[in-house]
C-alpha cells in the first residue's frame, strides 16, 4: 500500500528535523568545530550567554568546563557561524531595511568629545565613551554596562567586565586593539533586570542582537548599545609577541596602552609598553600606522569575513575622524581629541539628543557622507572585497559564515587589490618571519615608508586624486 505524502506543513517539519540532524553545528561540539574552522571570533557571547555556565574562556577561546544542557543557546548566539543581516535589520530598523549601505541605516552624524575636560584628557579620541557611560550611571539610567579593561593576568589581552561606577568606566577608558571575549562578562547578569549599556564591537554587538530576538529579556536587560567602528581586532598573540620583542633582556610586560596620549594630542597617541622594570617602549608611528604595522603579521582569521565596519546594529557607533579638508590635513584635529558619533536606530538618534540636551558631550553636526568618504578604504573592503573573499572560500571549499543574503558584486580592480591584500597575510607563517618583519616595521625603515605613505596621500587628498581612508598606511581608491 502506497503511503501518502505529507501535507505541506509536516513537510516543512520533517525538513527541520532532518536539517536539525544534519546540522554539524550543535552544543559544545558546534562551538568547538567553529573554533577549529577558524569562524570564531573569540566575542565571548557563547561564554556570556550560556544558562549554566559551560564554558569559560581560554586564550579568548570557549573552554567547556561544565556539563552541556543540549539548549543550543551557545550556537544560536554565535556571530562568528552566521548572521542574519535582512532579519536583524527589519526586526530592529524596520521593514525597508536593506543590506549593502557602505555605514547601514544612519540618522544623522555628529562630532563630539566629552564636555567634561578631565574625562577628555583620559580618552583616546576625546573620551565620548566615557562621558556617555558616566552620565548614565550618576543620573541613574543604566544599571551599569558592559566594558573592556585589561586583563590582569595577561596584558596583551582585554576582558569584559560589568562596569556598576563611574570609577569602573574610567578603567576602560581609551581604545583595545586586541582581542577580548567582553560578552563572557554578562553572565554577571542572566538573573538581573536591566538596564544595562553594551560598548562592543560589530561581531559582539551582532552577537547581542542575534540573542535578543529570542530572547526578549535580554532586550529588556540591555536595551542600549553603544557600537565601535572596526576595521579587523589584532590576535592578542600579536600584540604579546611585539612586547616579548622589545622587551629588555629579562624583563615581561606588566601594561600595554593603545592610545596612550601624547603631547601633540590626536592622533600622534600611540602603543606603549610598560615593563617591569620600570621602563616603557614607545612606537614611533602613531596609534594607526603602529595598528596596520601588526596586522601585517598577525592572522586576522575570521575578521577577513566580516561584512560590517560600522556596527550598523548598534544604537549608535563611534569612530575616530579621519577625515581630510582640501588642503590634505586632518578637517578635525585637535590636540584634545574627538570622536564622530553615527545613530544607527531611532532611539540612538533620541540617545544622542538627550545627552547634547544634558551637556554630557559637546556636540556639532558632520556631513554623513564626510564619515562615509573618510572611512571609504574599510568600508569598501567590509562590503565588496569580504564578498569576494567569501566567494573564493567557497569555490576552495573552505568554511563560511551564514550570510543568507546576496552578497555585493566586487569590481576587478577590488578583487585584485584584494589579492594582493591577502598574499600579505602569508607574513603570519612563521614567528621569526614576524619577529624580522616588526622591527623592520617599527624601526628607521619602517618610519622612513610610512611617512612617505602619509606623505603622499596627503598629497592625493589635496589633488581630490584619491578616496581618503581610515588610515594613513595601507590601501587607498584611487578616483
Amino acid at each position: 500500500m502506497r503511503r501518502a505524502a505529507p501535507s505541506g506543513r509536516l513537510r516543512g517539519v520533517s525538513e527541520r528535523l532532518q536539517h536539525f540532524e544534519a546540522d554539524p553545528y550543535r552544543d559544545t561540539d558546534g562551538i568547538l568545530r567553529v573554533v577549529r574552522e577558524g569562524l570564531c571570533h573569540r566575542c565571548g557571547a557563547c561564554v556570556g550567554f550560556c544558562p549554566v555556565g559551560t564554558y569559560a574562556t581560554k586564550a579568548g577561546y570557549p573552554d567547556p568546563v561544565n556539563d552541556c544542557i543540549h539548549c543550543n543557546i551557545c550556537v544560536g548566539v554565535c556571530s562568528g557561524l552566521a548572521v542574519d543581516y535582512p532579519a536583524i535589520g527589519k526586526a530592529l530598523l524596520g521593514p525597508d531595511y536593506a543590506f549593502g549601505g557602505l555605514l547601514g541605516t544612519t540618522r544623522g552624524a555628529w562630532l563630539a568629545h566629552a564636555s567634561d575636560p578631565d574625562i577628555r584628557s583620559r580618552g583616546a579620541s576625546g573620551g565620548v565613551v566615557t562621558a556617555i557611560l558616566v552620565h548614565w550611571l550618576k543620573t541613574g539610567f543604566i544599571k551599569g554596562a558592559l566594558v573592556t579593561v585589561g586583563d590582569p593576568d595577561e596584558p596583551s589581552m582585554g576582558r569584559g567586565i560589568i562596569a556598576r561606577t563611574p570609577e569602573d568606566v574610567l578603567r576602560a577608558a581609551q581604545s583595545r586593539y586586541t582581542t577580548a571575549p567582553s560578552l563572557a562578562a554578562l553572565l554577571e547578569i542572566r538573573d538581573e533586570d536591566g538596564p544595562f549599556a553594551a560598548v562592543g564591537l560589530p561581531c559582539q554587538i551582532h552577537a547581542l542582537r542575534k540573542r535578543q530576538l529570542v530572547d526578549p529579556r535580554w532586550a529588556r536587560r540591555v536595551p542600549y548599545t553603544i557600537g565601535l567602528f572596526c576595521h579587523y581586532n589584532l590576535p592578542w598573540e600579536t600584540t604579546k609577541l611585539t612586547g616579548a620583542m622589545l622587551a629588555p633582556r629579562g624583563e615581561k610586560v606588566t601594561h600595554v596602552r593603545f592610545r596612550q596620549r601624547d603631547e601633540r594630542g590626536w592622533p600622534a597617541s600611540t602603543y606603549e609598553f610598560t615593563f617591569s622594570g620600570g621602563s616603557t617602549w614607545r612606537s614611533p608611528h602613531a596609534s594607526s600606522p603602529t595598528f596596520n604595522v601588526l596586522s601585517r603579521v598577525s592572522p586576522l582569521g575570521r575578521c577577513l569575513m566580516c561584512m560590517d565596519g560600522a556596527a550598523e546594529f548598534s544604537d549608535f557607533a563611534i569612530g575616530d575622524p579621519w577625515i581630510r579638508g582640501k588642503d590634505g590635513e586632518w578637517k578635525y584635529h585637535s590636540v584634545e581629541g574627538d570622536s564622530t558619533i553615527v545613530p544607527h536606530t531611532e532611539q540612538g538618534a533620541r540617545l544622542v539628543d538627550a545627552l547634547r540636551s544634558a551637556d554630557a558631550l559637546d556636540l556639532r553636526p558632520l556631513p554623513v557622507a564626510e564619515i562615509a568618504e573618510g572611512q571609504h578604504a574599510m568600508l569598501t573592503e567590509k562590503k565588496a572585497r569580504v564578498a569576494f573573499r567569501l566567494r573564493v572560500r567557497r569555490r576552495l571549499g573552505l568554511p563560511v559564515p551564514r550570510y543568507p543574503m546576496p552578497l555585493p558584486a566586487t569590481t576587478a580592480k577590488q578583487r585584485r587589490k584584494d589579492i594582493l591584500f591577502l598574499l600579505t597575510r602569508l607574513n603570519s607563517f612563521s614567528r621569526a618571519w614576524q619577529q624580522l618583519l616588526l622591527r623592520i616595521g617599527l624601526g628607521p625603515i619602517g618610519v622612513f615608508l610610512v611617512n612617505r605613505r602619509i606623505a603622499k596621500r596627503k598629497r592625493l587628498a589635496a589633488q581630490g586624486k584619491v578616496h581618503l581612508s581610515a588610515s594613513d598606511y595601507g590601501d587607498a581608491t584611487e578616483k
